[in-house]
């Protein structure tokens, strides 16, 4: 599967998650945080700073496959990665969004929600166009 990252590259992997989480394809910024069960980074296709995404190591694609032990690391970590986006980055606000109906393994986007968004709206519609403004913005 062909991926465009960030930087404009393109790179061909079978599973972009697996690649990411064994450290095939370094994530800009490069790992946020990592636990035995789960992968936190910097999205590689959006350069939107604060874009995180918490992957499962796991290839797997819905929430109810994560075991008990999964679960308690994802709440546990997905609260303390918007905790350090509120201390660090200074975000107020974030959408939390999941499919699974990927090629990915599970995963969570943590985007944030900055001042020059509501330009586009508030609603989830307005995330694509917020995307795909921000990579035209300054890294």
């Amino acid at each position: 599967m062909g991926i465009v990252l960030s930087n404009g590259k393109t790179i061909d992997v079978d599973c972009l998650s697996c690649a990411i989480t064994v450290g095939l394809i370094e994530p800009d910024g490069g790992v946020i945080i990592e636990t035995e069960y789960l992968h936190a980074h910097q999205d590689v296709a959006n350069p939107l700073k604060g874009l995180v995404i918490l992957a499962s190591k796991r290839h797997i694609t819905c929430f109810d496959e994560l075991t008990e032990e999964e679960k308690i690391d994802y709440i546990n970590l997905l609260t303390k990665i918007r905790q350090a986006q509120r201390n660090v980055l200074n975000i107020e606000y974030v959408n939390y969004f999941y499919n699974e109906d990927t090629t990915q393994h599970f995963h969570t986007w943590m985007v944030p929600r900055y001042d020059w968004m509501y330009q586009f709206g508030r609603s989830v519609e307005s995330v694509r166009p917020i995307l795909l403004h921000s990579s035209t913005l300054e890294r």
